[in-house]
């Protein structure tokens, strides 16, 4: 069974039927049929399962299968092809489970065997068989139960330095201590006492992407020489928290999933800590800034600025007065490293910004840093089929009934014709056994691809791609076109948003495709003003920005609508909270690409309330309408967009 990368995020079987929605549209491209698929990462399923565990605190009882690694020092068998796990204990007292898988054909022991690690999606486990292509082709996998799920045991800290981080770099001490097959090499790049280095590379998706970067940034003797983390995330702050909005719709699966993942195998599930974050953020509709903190120190962008973070002499966590973190391990910058980042446009928990900047961070210490992106991701596909809407029987001008709905189904792992699962086996080839790189990948060291639907895709320049510098700013380049909007009816919020949800979005126009149409792609921005109706856009500096009267929330997103037919349709799914009241404030929009026919209009979608933000939205009954003005910057990488309309 060969290996492909999971095109979604796979959640455990015990969750309810709403997030068994996330696996729709899930399975592998690099494979011929469903039987070659990669089989589900979730946490109980392993039939090769070598503990008990109790749970309860009580130690895992296991009963380990008597197998012998390969050394190629002594008298065992080389034949290869093997799968067994191995448990070790870890320095906080838990127990660290993986499966080596070996490679099929045979132990080299002249020339050794590149490593490559392997990470499931949060609330999964590892994976005991199959990797067939990998392992083929001359690789030795490790597929990683992380803390908390699977075998491991522990509380689920979230890729937390201190505790998975260490984990992680106990993984890859013992792989080189035991597996003396596995190959190394002199990198020019690295001090003497480093050389020669472990030859290893790393693969996953979603948790298994923020494991990769995670390891790379705290492994002292820098072992990963190629990356290709799928759909993760470059600061949990943005990803959870979009404008200090609770991306509540995702972040109820994600618990679900990681509490199912975790303690229905006796597991420890969430952390205290981030129970306590989560519970104080459902009960004041905003997370704590010591959440925040936490938050960011498990995120890539701690790295990437160099901002320390500490712990507050008056924290707002109780978990944090009893037992606080350390934030022991210091921001410092990620080792150059060789990267295929891999996005999903239609991910709506860690959309294409996440990808960006990951990208921008990685590319700027000198590795061979790529962007390929696709038509899966993190996806919830609930929404109303089109023949149940309204608006296909009545005129939709009239403003009556829409049925809201979280977010369309997943599209094909692939940026055009270029199957990301191939992807990732031929980049490691690549850059761990120095074969060439397909010829698929031609451009792709100068240019992004950005996947515009099923077979489609355009090529983009890194050098002028439009998106909005990370300190801020509107979109500027050759490829903006600016629009100005104003709402010419006031837009619920809060409360009267929810008792109206079934309305339509208000659709500020931006323009027309012209007769060849037109192609976005990029991060947008818009600069808005964001008013009460009496004109007030701002509070007063004293009070508290969340105080009533100072905290609507409404959500924006550019939205197309077909030639010939009536309703808006938000592009890739994407949306983005803008909360409290704004004076020429600059949004960052989410990233989008999309092919416009002829005669397709554009908009910016404005909503009250949203089912991506079940229960985010403004709680503000002093403020029950906004009014918008303001601008808008689109990317336009093609043909042609008419003035608003």
């Amino acid at each position: 069974m060969s290996y492909s990368l999971r095109r979604c995020v796979r959640l455990t079987p015990f969750v309810p039927l709403l997030l068994t929605l996330t696996v729709a549209g899930c399975g592998g491209s690099g494979s011929d049929d469903a039987a070659s698929e990669q089989p589900p990462a979730v946490a109980g399923e392993s039939e090769q399962r070598a503990c008990d565990n109790p749970g309860n605190g009580t130690a895992p009882q296991c009963e380990l299968p008597d197998v012998v690694p390969v050394t190629c020092s002594e008298d065992t068998p080389t034949e290869g092809g093997r799968s067994y796990p191995v448990m070790l204990d870890s320095a906080s007292g838990e127990t660290i489970a993986f499966q080596v898988l070996e490679p099929i054909g045979g132990i080299d022991c002249e020339v050794g065997h590149p490593l490559v690690l392997h990470g499931h999606g949060f609330g999964g486990s590892r994976t005991t068989e199959g990797f067939e292509n990998y392992r083929e082709a001359g690789f030795t996998v490790i597929s990683i139960d992380q803390r908390g799920f699977g075998e491991s045991t522990g509380t689920v800290r979230v890729m937390d330095p201190e505790f998975e981080g260490r984990d992680l770099i106990q993984i890859l001490d013992w792989a080189e201590d035991n597996l003396d097959y596995l190959q190394r090499r002199n990198e020019p790049d690295l001090p003497e006492e480093l050389n020669p280095n472990l030859v290893a590379g790393a693969i996953g998706g979603s948790y298994g992407g923020g494991f990769q970067l995670l390891l790379h940034g705290q492994d002292p003797r820098q072992r990963l020489d190629a990356l290709v983390p799928d759909i993760t995330w470059y600061d949990l702050r943005y990803s959870l928290n979009p404008g200090n909005v609770i991306k509540t719709g995702w972040d109820l699966v994600l618990v679900a999933g990681g509490e199912a993942g975790s303690t229905a195998i006796g597991n420890g599930g969430l952390d205290p800590i981030i129970r306590e974050i989560l519970v104080q953020g459902a009960t004041l509709n905003r997370f704590p800034e010591a959440g925040l903190d936490f938050f960011y120190y498990h995120s890539p962008a701690y790295r990437c600025t160099g901002e320390p973070v500490s712990v507050s002499d008056t924290p707002d966590l109780l978990n944090y007065q009893i037992n606080p973190p350390a934030f022991d391990v210091a921001p410092t910058p990620y080792p150059k490293v060789d990267v295929l980042l891999t996005q999903g446009m239609k991910d709506t928990l860690f959309n294409f910004n996440d990808a960006w900047r990951n990208f921008e961070c990685l590319q700027s210490l000198g590795g061979d840093v790529r962007l390929l992106t696709h038509q899966t991701g993190h996806i919830l596909p609930v929404e109303a089929p089109d023949e149940a809407q309204p608006a296909e029987y009545v005129d939709p001008t009239a403003g009556l009934l829409e049925i809201p709905g979280f977010q369309g189904a997943a599209g094909q792992f692939a940026c055009g014709d270029i199957s990301i699962s191939d992807a990732t086996l031929n980049w490691l080839e690549h850059h761990l056994q120095g074969k060439p790189l397909a010829g698929y990948f031609d451009g792709t060291d100068s240019e992004v691809c950005l996947s515009l639907g099923d077979g489609q895709s355009i090529s983009v320049p890194m050098d002028s791609f439009p998106a909005p510098a990370l300190e801020g700013g509107e979109l500027q380049g050759e490829s903006v076109v600016e629009r100005t909007v104003v709402t010419d009816m006031p837009v619920a919020s809060g409360y009267e948003a929810v008792a109206t949800a079934p309305q339509p979005p208000a659709a500020l126009l931006l323009g027309q495709a012209g007769e060849n149409g037109a192609t976005l792609g990029g991060i947008a921005t818009a600069r808005l003003t964001v008013s009460d109706l009496t004109g007030r856009s701002s509070c007063e500096v004293e009070l508290d920005p969340y105080a009533a009267g100072c905290d609507p929330i409404v959500f924006v997103g550019l939205g197309k609508r077909v030639a010939g037919e009536s309703r808006w349709q938000l592009i890739d799914d994407q949306i983005k909270p803008v909360r409290g009241l704004k004076d020429q404030e600059v949004i960052e929009l989410v990233g989008v690409a999309e092919a416009l026919a002829p005669g397709d209009e554009l908009a910016l979608l404005v909503y009250g309330f949203h089912p991506q933000y079940p229960a985010s939205w403004s709680r503000d009954a002093l403020v029950p309408y906004v009014n918008l003005e303001g601008t808008v910057q689109v990317p336009v990488l093609q043909g042609k967009l008419s003035g608003s309309m």
